[in-house]
């Protein structure tokens, strides 16, 4: 409990709470960029303003450019962290609710400890795996909208983007002490719209017979969710002793998309939506706290 309450924890805490409200725009302002840029050229548009911005900051910090050696792990970064990203989110939120898709995305803590179990030998008890099991009964009642069950493809695309920002959060603890959150943030995302480049011609067009209150939703996501979200959320996984404490900030994200949602569009979410995501929610919370008891158990 202690190492809850040291100071840089409770910065990391804090921090993440910050990210994850910026986050929370991205579903909503996503569902709405959506309507007119086609789902991969809306990915590069995204963090190609993202990229111009940190670039611009880069230069003015004099952050230089990354070792030799890491240019690999970076590359790996910004492939999982952004461009598979926001591939796979943007396809499956073309399909699916800002509210729907930040409950799946939530997800992402659960891959988290998965992944670690398969590569880093972290174990995980049997509650926990009770949790897992909660939160894919949780998944099942997604899909029950009005009472049938509808099999909707975008749930499956934004599980696998929340399965690929997990390899994000993996890979981003191991060159937190090589690197400042603002150097880590920078190659990552400009690595990561590197090899969105290959949409570019597409999100150009559409660019150019884009309106100005669409240009400024895809500035928006740009500047927002990703240049300042990233960083803040680097900053976050560079300072805590946990990545469990961060990550379990993103359990909070559906309920402000939500909210944000209903703001921005007017959308009620559907009672499938509400009553899956509280199982879903349910089973990450009850993985968490088992997860802290294992750990506290094991120091």
């Amino acid at each position: 409990m202690d190492s809850l309450r040291s100071p840089n924890n409770i910065k990391a805490q804090l921090l993440a709470f910050a990210t994850v409200c910026l986050w929370a725009s991205a579903f909503v302002y996503t569902s709405v960029a959506l309507e007119y840029f086609s789902p991969l050229s809306l990915g590069f548009v995204r963090y190609g303003i993202a990229s111009l911005i940190l670039i611009i900051v880069g230069l003015v910090k004099r952050v230089g450019l990354p070792k030799r050696r890491d240019i690999g792990i970076f590359l790996l970064l910004g492939l999982f962290g952004f461009a598979l990203f926001i591939t796979l989110f943007n396809i499956g939120m073309a399909t699916i609710s800002a509210s729907l898709g930040s409950i799946i995305i939530a997800t992402a803590p659960i891959f988290t400890a998965l992944a670690s179990l398969l590569f880093l030998k972290e174990p995980l008890s049997k509650l926990q795996w009770v949790a897992v099991f909660i939160e894919f009964c949780g998944i099942l009642i997604l899909n029950f909208p009005k009472g049938a069950f509808t099999f909707n493809i975008g749930i499956v695309w934004v599980l696998a983007a929340a399965l690929s920002f997990s390899g994000y959060n993996l890979l981003m603890r191991k060159i937190s002490k090589s690197y400042t959150p603002l150097q880590a943030t920078i190659y990552c995302i400009v690595s990561g719209t590197i090899f969105l480049g290959i949409f570019a011609p597409s999100a150009i067009r559409e660019l150019k017979t884009a309106n100005l209150s669409t240009i400024l939703v895809a500035f928006e996501l740009g500047l927002l969710p990703s240049a300042i979200g990233y960083l803040l959320w680097a900053k976050a996984l560079f300072v805590t002793t946990k990545t469990s404490d961060v990550t379990n900030f993103m359990f909070v994200t559906p309920l402000l998309a939500t909210g944000l949602d209903y703001i921005v569009t007017g959308k009620v979410a559907e009672s499938s939506t509400i009553f899956g995501g509280i199982v879903v929610l349910m089973g990450l919370m009850m993985f968490n706290r088992f997860r802290s008891a294992t750990v506290a158990k094991a120091s």
